[in-house]
């Protein structure tokens, strides 16, 4: 059986042999260097949606096979189209979320980001044209295996992109984006927007570095793609099993992740941020054991765990940089473990949140509306799933949120005890501390519950809690009368008492836990016939006293705000009410209304 078809007036015969493929919507041809596609029922809509195609005469972006010819049959009706042909070597993109492509291509993450990016061009350059793709999806870009860094990409199925008035009428549900689950013929009207393209591409690109889809894993309710999509829950969410041939999510960076979980799990629709690949790719390093490329901040490969060398940062850039300026006051600013910042501020009486890394800001929203003097902490979970602690003024009540959703939702009310009319809690990176019933609690969130477990005793109203932010340690204080108990109890639940000491006749007026990554300070406020002098000691986590100093009658603000940086001399002049961070890059500068970066190579 032969087709006999019209290209510009000239004839051509095509055959079974010349069939390249045959989908839902018709039959490609090889016809010498090209491809002819032949609609199974042309429509009137076709035809005019070609015939408008035709008409614009668009700047189109080389990797884009268009439609160069229209194809008529004898009676001159248009049966379809003529466009390039794909290269006989060409993969569709779904090859790369197969392992086994990858290990036999031997293929690095170095090499296919720079193929994201070409992606992202054309798609861009496409939506400036005021073209939709519409059903972007992987078996509709093709792609040659990457030589060194150069890779040639390749999008077919043009005829169905979304222009003008006409519709893209199909559309593959795993590339769907969840706002458009409702619609059940999409060559009724035009439904499909940039933003969704950006929704689909963030789908390639999850499959194609983690090999497994935004909403893969298993989860024990949700059990389809558009559950888990429709719920919120991304394969980085702590209730989903990730498949076990699937890459860590920490293979990504965190900017990446960040962006990802507002898509995914925050519903966040916006175009996807060229800069995040283009940062990720100046990060990367091979993992000399495994051949993994990641990140290399990361301590080790995600895979195999294998340790990540140190390098020596460029001296260049290594100045003092304005993280985040704010029309307001900061009030915390929390580091969590993969080295991003969670900050809360105050703009007039409306309580924000913003999210960082040392790049600069990320994402800024509204939490609540309240007076001053609220108290917070934070805690993450391994996952990357953040909490916020929420204290206010002189109440004994913490409001727990998970601000990992959508919108900021309780997860639970706690009531603590009051030491000083203030509440007392404390978080660390993973866990969140209380008084209850007599007892330390140590608390965190699993499965959507918030658990806890006893870990030491506490006194009535004496006792005040501290949380380190570098490890899963506590540290404080029990008041017996005039007399002070120091403690710190470890992540294992071991408690130790630190030794501090107190000259004869002085008496303690005040006194506080102070972290640095290896140290523990005790600073205490003594006053002796008249005279008040702050006394700083340290201690390691063992326990052991290591040195101690004094900072005279002023420096308590000094004392708590700049402790990890007492012994040095730090290369920026500071004010004792600033507060000093550590950060594995460098430190962080916490003024009331400005957040600074200082890197460790200054």
């Amino acid at each position: 059986m032969t087709h006999t078809i019209y290209i510009q007036n000239q004839r051509h015969q095509l055959d079974a042999a010349d069939l390249i493929q045959s989908g839902g919507e018709g039959m490609v041809f090889g016809l010498g260097n090209t491809a002819v596609k032949l609609y199974h029922q042309p429509t009137p809509t076709h035809q005019a949606k070609l015939h408008h195609w035709f008409a614009q005469k668009w700047p189109l972006p080389p990797d884009i096979l268009a439609p160069c010819a229209p194809v008529h049959d004898k009676s001159g009706q248009l049966i379809g189209l003529q466009m390039a042909k794909l290269p006989a070597h060409a993969q569709p993109f779904k090859r790369l979320s197969q392992p086994n492509f990858w290990q036999q291509h031997a293929l690095r993450t170095g090499q296919i980001v720079p193929l994201l990016q070409r992606l992202h061009q054309t798609l861009s350059r496409l939506h400036q044209l005021q073209i939709v793709v519409g059903d972007l999806n992987e078996t509709n870009i093709f792609f040659t295996p990457p030589a060194q860094n150069d890779s040639d990409a390749f999008w077919i199925d043009v005829d169905s992109y979304q222009f003008g008035n006409f519709p893209c009428p199909v559309a593959m549900p795993a590339f769907l984006d969840p706002t458009l689950y409702h619609v059940t013929n999409f060559g009724e009207r035009p439904y499909f927007t940039p933003l969704t393209d950006w929704y689909a591409y963030a789908v390639l690109l999850v499959k194609s570095l983690l090999q497994v889809h935004p909403y893969g894993g298993v989860h024990r309710q949700h059990k389809t793609i558009q559950a888990r999509a429709t719920a919120g829950i991304s394969l980085f969410d702590a209730d989903v099993t990730r498949p076990p041939n699937a890459r860590p999510p920490e293979t990504l960076s965190d900017d990446l992740l960040h962006h990802l979980h507002q898509t995914f799990a925050r519903g966040q629709r916006r175009p996807f941020p060229i800069q995040l690949l283009q940062q990720y790719a100046q990060i990367l390093r091979t993992c000399p054991h495994c051949g993994l490329d990641f990140p290399a901040n990361r301590r080790g490969c995600p895979t195999c765990s294998h340790p990540t060398p140190v390098p020596t940062p460029p001296a260049a850039g290594s100045g003092p940089r304005t993280l985040l300026r704010v029309d307001g006051f900061i009030e915390a600013v929390f580091t969590q473990p993969n080295g991003r910042l969670l900050i809360i501020y105050r703009q007039g009486n409306q309580v924000r949140l913003v999210r960082a890394g040392i790049g600069g800001q990320l994402s800024d929203e509204a939490l609540f509306s309240g007076q001053p003097g609220y108290r917070f902490g934070a805690f993450t979970l391994p996952n990357g799933h953040d909490f916020l602690v929420v204290n206010l003024p002189h109440r004994p009540q913490l409001l727990l949120l998970d601000i990992h959703a959508a919108q900021p939702q309780q997860v639970t009310l706690l009531e603590t005890a009051m030491f000083r009319d203030s509440a007392v809690f404390a978080t660390t990176p993973h866990h969140l501390y209380r008084i209850s019933g007599g007892w330390i609690m140590r608390g965190t969130v699993r499965s959507g519950s918030y658990l806890e477990e006893p870990i030491g005793t506490a006194h009535q109203a004496q006792t005040q809690l501290f949380g380190d932010p570098h490890s899963d340690r506590i540290a404080g204080f029990h008041r017996i009368f005039a007399q002070h108990r120091f403690f710190t109890i470890g992540p294992d639940g071991t408690e130790r008492p630190l030794p501090a000491t107190q000259p004869p006749n002085s008496y303690l007026t005040q006194a506080a836990l102070a972290f640095a990554p290896h140290q523990i300070g005790v600073v205490q406020k003594l006053v002796a016939t008249g005279q008040t002098q702050i006394s700083v000691q340290t201690f390691n986590h063992q326990a052991q006293w290591q040195q101690s100093w004094d900072l005279g009658e002023d420096g308590w603000e000094t004392a708590v705000n700049h402790f990890p940086f007492l012994q040095t001399n730090f290369p920026q002049p500071l004010t004792p009410s600033d507060r000093l961070h550590c950060h594995p890059a460098g430190w962080l500068i916490q003024q009331p209304q400005q957040l600074t970066f200082l890197p460790h190579n200054r």
